[in-house]
Formats: C-alpha cells, structure tokens, sequence
C-alpha cells in the first residue's frame, strides 16, 4: 500500500467514529412511512416472497427503489427488528465506502490533469478530495437521514459507474477497442445504471456523468490520435440533454405542469429559485457555516421572477459566467469545466423542473463529487510552489481538514437527540414553519413521555406550554400551513381551561383548505386530525368533521386520501358497514384493486360471513396486483376468515 491509501484508512476511521455519535439520533419525516411504520420490512427472512415484496414495498418514485428497500430488508433481518441505529450504522459504512470510490475516480483525473505531478502526486490530490468530501458536515443529513441511503447507494453505483469507464476509456484512448470489448463496457455501464436507478432514481444520470467525462477529459481521443466524429458526439449529446432540460423549463409536459398544481410554487418560480440555491450549496460546501444548514430549509425565499429578488438576475449570469470560464480554460485547467458541469448534471433532476420540495442537503452528495475535487485542487497549489507557500502548504491542508471534523463532530451531535437537533434548527432557522413544528412536537413529547424521562409535573408543563408557544409561531410564520392549525386546535382542545373561548382553529382550517393545494406533509396532518377526534382529543362535532371533508372532497374529487380521511372517520364513529361499503365503492370506482380498500372490503366481507364477496374481492385484487406485491398481506386476511373463504 502507498502512503496515501493508509492514510485514507485512517480518515475513514476517524470519519466512521465521528458519525457513530450520531447513530442513536431519531427517526425523520420520510424514514417513517418508508421504514419504521413499514410493515413489510418486518419479517424473519425464512420465505422467498417476503424478501421480493420487502424490495417492492416503496411508493417512493416512479421506479420504488427496490435495491435500497432490500438493503432495509436486510437491516431488519440481520437486526432481528427495524432497528434505527443498526440502519445508520449501515450508513456510515457506506459513506466510507462512497468515499472509497471518490478517491479511486479521483486518482487517474488527476493524473490527466497534471502529468508531471505523476501517479504518487495524483494519489495525494485523490486522498485530499476524498477527505474533504468524507469530512464534509454537508453530508450529516444524508448519513443520518436513515431513509437516505437510498441517496448512498446510487451515488455509490454511479461512482463504480464512473470509475469503470474511466478504467476503460483510458486504455481505448491509447490502443482502441474491438468490438467486444466496447461491448463488455457498455453491458458494465448498464447494468450499474440500473443499478443506481433502481436505488434512487437520479442514478440514472450515469450515463450523463459519463457524457461529462468524455467531455471534459478524453475530447474524443482514441486509439492515440483525435477523433473528432467521437468529440463532436459527445458534445452533442451532452447539448441535448442540457437542450431538452431547457425545453422542459419552457414548454413543459401535461403532467409535469399537473403536478405543479399540488406546489405553491410554479415549475418557472421553482427553477428561478434553484438557480440561487445551487450557489448557496456551493457557498456551504466552500465555507461551511454549520449555522446556514438544518434539515428544514423552507424558510428560504422563493424567486417570483428573474429580479424578484435581484440575486436571481446575478444567479444566472454567474452560472453564464462559470460555464463560460469552464469552456475557455479548459485545455488549461480540465478540472473546472468538469466540475460545473458534473455538479449541474447531477442536479439536474432533483434541482431542476420536478415538483420536488424546494430545498434538501441531501441532494448535494453525488454531485459535490466533482467539486470537492476542485477545492483539493486550489488547495493543493501552494505545494506546487516553491519557498515559503510550499512551507505552509502542509499545515493549511491539516488546518482545513482539522475544521471539517471539528464541524462535523459539532453537527452530528447536534443529530444525536431530537430535543438537541430540534432546538438547534429552530435557533438557526426562526422564520422556518417546519422548524418551529419540529421543536414544538419534541417539546410535546417530552411533555407525554415525562414520567419515563423523570420530569417533575412542573418541568413536564413548562415543556407542554413552550410547545404550544412554537405551534404559535408556527402558524404566524406561515398561516397556510395545515399542520399548525391541526395542532393548535388539537392542543386547546385537551388542555385549554375553556376551549370555546379561544380561536376556531377547525373554522379557519376549513377557510384554508377551501384556497390552499396540499402539500406531502398536510396530509399527515389532516390523518393526524382525522385520529385526534376518532380518540376523543380533539373537540369537534359530527357537522364540522363531515364539513371539512366535503371541502376537501369538492377540491380533490379524485383523492384517494382525502375519501381514506372519510372511511377513518366514519369507522372511528361506528358507522355502520353499508355506510363504510359506500366509501370503498367510491374508491374503488376511481381505482379498481387498491389495496387498502381491498383490504377493508375484505374484512367487512368477513365480519358478514360473505365468503363469495371475499372470493370476488381476492380475484380483483390479484387482478391488479400482476406484481404480487403484496400476497402476504392478502394471506393474513384469511387467518380469520370464515373456513369456506380459506378453501376457496
């Protein structure tokens, strides 16, 4: 091993200490409904068929993401249960890993970049990339976001991707290919694209990456000379895909502009608005002020238009700006051009024209690759330079990469408690609705948790009325926001002296939800609300309730959560089975074989002894369910069904 590998062993013990703080550290937002609430991810591993549906068993994208579904599989297995630490143990693994194959991309790059420096100078240049990118507190919110690995394992396809093409390319640029060879790359490029899509579906960017590199580094070179049929094609194909991305900015697809229906934002305002975060990305990834950073980053401003605010203009002729630098200086300095031009590309689909929520950390882990590679790059100048500045190198790389763990050590325990993280991210972030819910829901389980965490009834109610104090500034933060409104109606309604007497929160819902298109997460909300009042908790009569759903259900007459909110309200009041049978039919009739009211249809079928209308029921639901995704669940509807239903 060369000097510079041990020492990449080194970092990455240091790196996996670091973020071992951080492994007990609660669960988040998306890791619930994709793991933790997610019944089939338990099971014992004994049958074949749970394996295959634990894989398929995410709605998350339009592919599911089986492989990184299987890898949960696996952790609940192996764990013997859907273990939160033994998931982010994983994790940090991984990140070691990731970082592994950021330091193989990163050697023969450099090495192209600077040939005098040799192999051994290209090995130093990769392992300080790859500490910078490892060392990063930018990455804690993919680590520990339990449900990110899905994130993990496509940038870690895309990085052996990379890194195999480049092993190739290398060698087809100074001999050639046959035809088998090209052919044996192609298969390798493939079946890792697939592999990274079917993680997360941005890994089907690999191909483009690769147009990145050709581009780049290798301008068409083959077999010892030029070729320029080979250059002008990969410029081509990488101007089409930018082309079609733009295409899609200005004259974009039916369902693109329908799902935009659901955002707040418009696609154009979400793409004007992106233009300034890509810098703000960059500004954390340069200058890593932990401050700037938190899960919730919502209490960013949208951009209404190109001078609305005025930074967006200067965005975008900054990004003009960068390109055109990339271009000009690209015989001269590579490193640069592939730096913007990787970093955009791998935006390009979570950044870009998808209804995505505005802004997410985690997005930055594949595409800071490149960029992380351009900072070890001006870092490293000085120890090309002679005299004092070459003096001074060593002890200014060993300062910066000192900081980044002292940053991330600061950050990943800030990622250890929800209370902790709670708080910091209301502290940072003030003017953040989601932060301030996030803080009052940590306070409010601590208030309810009080007796195992050994509060006085004091302490216990400071930390109920600090929690309601937040949900107020929540909803002065954002008064269209749903979960607000749920939360202070179902706070007085338990613990106000005289409920009557304050703010009709369910009044103002009402008005709300009248105007405001959901997001992902009023949807929580309302089925939180929907509970609150089934339990007894949340004080409202029959009327309201009913009201509220028929404004939802005037606006969203095809939402098969919003007639779920109806069939939850009407079983938690004791409506009777035809009443509950109308609302499945309803559902049904705007989508046959659905699941979950397949499955309420089959156990009221049950309950009334109706063996051909389970019979009829199963038929539909196999029907629809080509995949078998979830024959296991149809299985234990028949444990206690009547005997006739289990021999049909």
């Amino acid at each position: 091993m060369f000097k510079a590998d041990y020492l990449l062993a080194a970092a990455l013990v240091a790196v996996f200490f670091a973020y071992s703080l951080g492994f007990g550290g609660p669960l988040l937002f998306d890791d619930f409904g994709a793991i933790a609430a997610n019944p089939l991810l338990k099971f014992d591993g004994t049958l074949f068929d749970q394996w295959r549906t634990a894989a398929l068993s995410s709605n998350s994208g339009p592919l599911g993401r089986p492989i990184a579904m299987f890898s949960f599989a696996l952790n609940s297995v192996a764990a013997g249960e859907v273990s939160p630490y033994a998931i982010k143990l994983v994790n940090g693994l991984l990140h070691g890993v990731v970082g592994i194959f950021v330091y193989l991309l990163a050697q023969p790059l450099f090495a192209r970049v600077y040939p005098l420096r040799g192999a051994e100078g290209a090995r130093w240049l990769a392992l300080l990339a790859a500490a910078i990118w490892l060392l990063h507190p930018l990455h804690v919110s993919t680590v520990l976001y339990a449900v990110q690995r899905m994130a993990q394992l496509a940038t870690l396809f895309t990085l052996m991707g990379l890194w195999l093409f480049v092993r190739y390319r290398q060698r087809f640029a100074v001999e050639g290919a046959s035809g088998g060879e090209l052919a044996a790359a192609a298969l390798w490029l493939a079946l890792l694209t697939g592999l990274a899509a079917y993680s997360k579906e941005n890994g089907a960017l690999l191909p483009v990456l690769v147009l990145v590199l050709e581009v780049s580094f290798f301008r068409g070179e083959w077999a010892g000379r030029a070729c320029p049929p080979l250059r002008i094609a990969g410029v081509a194909a990488l101007g089409l895909f930018f082309a079609v991305l733009l295409a899609c900015m200005f004259v974009p697809p039916e369902f693109l502009v329908e799902r935009f229906a659901r955002r707040e934002f418009s696609l154009q305002e979400r793409v004007l608005t992106q233009a300034r975060l890509l810098w703000h990305y960059l500004a954390w990834l340069a200058l890593p002020d932990i401050s700037a950073m938190g899960f919730q980053h919502d209490d960013i401003p949208l951009s209404r238009s190109f001078t609305r605010p005025m930074s967006t203009l200067f965005a975008i002729i900054a990004w003009g700006a960068a390109l055109l630098a990339g271009i000009l200086l690209r015989e001269w300095y590579p490193l640069l051009l592939f730096a913007l031009l990787f970093y955009l590309v791998g935006h390009s689909m979570e950044s870009t024209v998808w209804p995505l929520e505005m802004v997410y950390e985690h997005r930055n882990y594949l595409p800071v690759v490149a960029p992380c590679m351009l900072l070890a790059s001006l870092l490293a100048q000085p120890f090309f330079s002679a005299g004092n500045a070459r003096t001074l190198a060593l002890p200014l790389v060993g300062m910066v990469l000192a900081v980044l763990l002292v940053l991330l050590l600061i950050r990943v325990d800030t990622w250890s408690e929800e209370l902790r993280m709670a708080g910091v991210n209301v502290r940072n972030h003030p003017e953040s609705s989601r932060s301030n819910y996030f803080y009052a829901d940590a306070l409010l389980k601590r208030y309810r948790n009080a007796e195992a965490l050994g509060l006085s009834e004091e302490r216990a109610r400071e930390a109920l009325i600090a929690a309601r104090v937040y949900f107020e500034r929540m909803y002065a933060t954002n008064p269209r926001d749903v979960a607000a409104l749920v939360m202070l109606h179902s706070l007085d309604s338990q613990f106000a002296t005289d409920p009557g007497a304050g703010t009709d929160w369910l009044a103002e819902l009402e008005t709300l939800l009248a105007s405001r298109p959901l997001q992902a997460s009023d949807y929580n909300a309302l089925g939180e609300l929907i509970g609150c009042v089934n339990a007894g908790g949340c004080a409202a009569d029959e009327a309201r309730i009913l009201r509220l759903l028929e404004v939802l259900e005037a606006r969203y007459p095809e939402s098969l959560k919003v007639l779920g909110y109806r069939f939850t309200y009407l079983l938690g009041s004791g409506a009777s089975a035809a009443e509950l049978q109308q609302v499945i039919d309803r559902a049904l009739a705007l989508k046959p074989g659905r699941r979950e009211f397949l499955v309420r249809q089959i156990e009221l079928q049950a309950a009334a002894n109706d063996v051909d209308g389970m019979y009829e029921s199963v038929r539909s639901w196999l029907e629809h369910d080509t995949r078998r995704k979830r024959l296991h669940t149809l299985l234990s509807l028949f444990i206690t069904a009547p005997d006739a239903a289990r021999e049909r």
